[in-house]
């Protein structure tokens, strides 16, 4: 047997280290190179739009910081609540850069990469997913904890004697001087309660019988008994001071508030007395109106109106006639004992449980349902209540503060709308409006005041990019927009925006959640 020699000992462990180093040398530079490449690889698509998005989160915080000195606590306060949001995927990107570091990604590679996804303004990488289902659940997890979100409260589908009352007033063309007009003229149920145009229709009066003000876009009913409901119109001339058994309600016609029940009460009845709306030309031919001389007094309308109301009884063309109506919904038994509080009580019922979000993907979404939003949906409302800044004005239930401001919309006619300022007499308040609820505002087009926004995304660029006018040229050559004008666009909207047009897209899925699925179906 041949002897084994150290020396040959030394030289086969010798030849297995070096078979070893070079079999492992692959290894270590997979570990040492190649590993973190593909890791960062893998994760690149989901590393720029964290990093684009956090970067627009934080580009948007700092160009609002000037403005907060100008805007009120609460606008303020819900402010510093959207920036937070906005800046959920600064921390998302944290923890993602944290774990690829560790697993030997190297941080100028990273720093490579955040510049890249950063560096163009139009933030290209935003188109790409954002983040998977989960990570969109919990923002908005933690919005909905931020802004206290809720599903609507909503009263019972219940058609008592009341509701039949007022669903009989609102299509009842008795209701106008010439008997031509119901409520359902102008809140058109296959427009979602517009009525599609850009502007209302006046009837045809005299000049002095017109209203102090322009024309206007016909508002939406959706959701007008909600308590957050202070304001109606577009410049707010009815108003909720106070509760209404407190005698807080304002009106700008000569009538009392007693025993209106809410806002939607006092309102639902001025159409009645307006001659360019309902009433019609006061004078002779007019059964409501029947002088030509002096205002038309609303309580005198509103009487014969009931009276008118009961002689239609005796012609026997409904089996449930308005005396049972009446008399079952208030105890009271003959005409003159009806009185205009009773009117628009019961208008104001039918409104507030026929016209009620009831089936909405967002309300659903709000209770539990997680399938109830499309990704894109979700996506829209992170955008919403962050980076958009949308809820600094549209927040609450019906997604409105009810407070006044400009966006800087144009107004094309030779009498321009004042605003607010019809309500207040303020000069301060010239060209202020109402901040519209959004509850099925995808069915409510056209926009704005003046109708001047045909598109759901042309509102949205406005709000945007609320100086775009502001340079513009009217058909007679002088500029478009004042100085007034311009200098009352609201603080908030000053900074430039950031959103882009993808995103733009996404909130409008976002709004497509509050729409109830009955709304453009309704039926009298």
């Amino acid at each position: 047997m041949k002897r084994v020699r150290p020396r040959d000992v030394l030289d086969l462990f010798t030849r297995i280290a070096i078979i070893g180093i070079g079999l492992s040398l692959p290894v270590w530079l997979y570990l040492a190179e190649l590993r973190p490449r593909f890791v960062l690889h893998r994760t690149e698509k989901d590393l720029r739009a964290l990093a684009a998005a956090c970067d627009q989160a934080l580009r948007s915080a700092e160009a609002t910081e000037e403005t907060r000195a100008q805007l009120d606590p609460a606008q303020a306060a819900r402010l510093d609540l959207s920036l937070e949001i906005g800046r959920l995927p600064c921390k998302s990107y944290s923890v993602l850069t944290e774990q690829l570091l560790s697993e030997g990604v190297s941080r100028h590679a990273l720093a490579a990469l955040n510049l890249s996804a950063t560096s163009d303004p139009a933030y290209p990488d935003l188109r790409a997913v954002l983040a998977d289902a989960d990570q969109l659940d919990a923002q908005l997890r933690v919005t909905s904890r931020l802004f206290d979100l809720a599903p609507l409260p909503l009263k019972e589908y219940l058609r008592n004697a009341k509701f039949r009352l007022g669903e009989r007033l609102f299509f009842d063309p008795l209701l106008s001087g010439q008997g031509d007009r119901t409520c359902a003229t102008c809140h058109v149920l296959v427009s979602a309660t517009a009525d599609g145009a850009a502007l209302e229709t006046h009837l045809d009066v005299s000049p002095e019988w017109l209203p102090g003000v322009p024309a206007r876009n016909v508002p939406d009913l959706w959701n007008r008994d909600h308590n957050d409901v202070s304001t109606m119109l577009w410049d707010g001339r009815v108003q909720a001071l106070a509760a209404a058994n407190e005698g807080g309600l304002v009106s700008p016609e000569p009538l009392p508030t007693t025993g209106f029940e809410n806002l939607m009460a006092l309102q639902s009845i001025r159409p009645i007395i307006i001659p360019a709306e309902m009433l019609g030309e006061p004078g002779a031919g007019n059964v409501l109106a029947p002088k030509s001389l002096g205002a038309p007094l609303p309580e005198a309308v509103l009487t014969r109106l009931a009276t008118r109301l009961y002689e239609d009884d005796e012609r026997g063309k409904d089996t449930e006639t308005y005396q049972r109506l009446f008399r079952k919904s208030y105890g009271v038994g003959a005409a003159e004992e009806v009185r205009p509080a009773h009117l628009g009580n019961a208008l104001a019922h039918y409104i507030e449980i026929a016209f009620q979000s009831r089936e909405t993907p967002w309300d659903r979404y709000l209770v539990g349902d997680l399938s109830a939003l499309t990704a894109d949906q979700k996506r829209g409302a992170v955008l919403f209540y962050g980076v958009g800044k949308c809820a600094v004005c549209h927040v609450g239930d019906v997604f409105s503060d009810f407070g006044f401001h400009s966006i800087g919309v144009p107004d094309m006619r030779e009498e321009k709308d004042l605003g607010r300022f019809y309500a207040t007499g303020l000069a301060e308040d010239r060209f202020l409006f109402r901040t519209p609820p959004l509850r099925n505002v995808t069915l409510t087009a056209p926009y704005f005041h003046n109708g001047q926004g045909k598109t759901l995304s042309e509102a949205i660029q406005q709000h945007l990019n609320p100086y775009q006018f502001a340079r513009a040229y009217a058909e007679g050559g002088e500029h478009l927009m004042g100085s007034t004008e311009i200098d009352a666009i609201s603080p908030i909207l000053a900074p430039r925006s950031m959103i882009t047009d993808a995103q733009i897209e996404l909130l409008i899925a976002f709004l497509k959640s509050l729409e109830d699925r009955r709304a453009d179906a309704l039926s009298p």
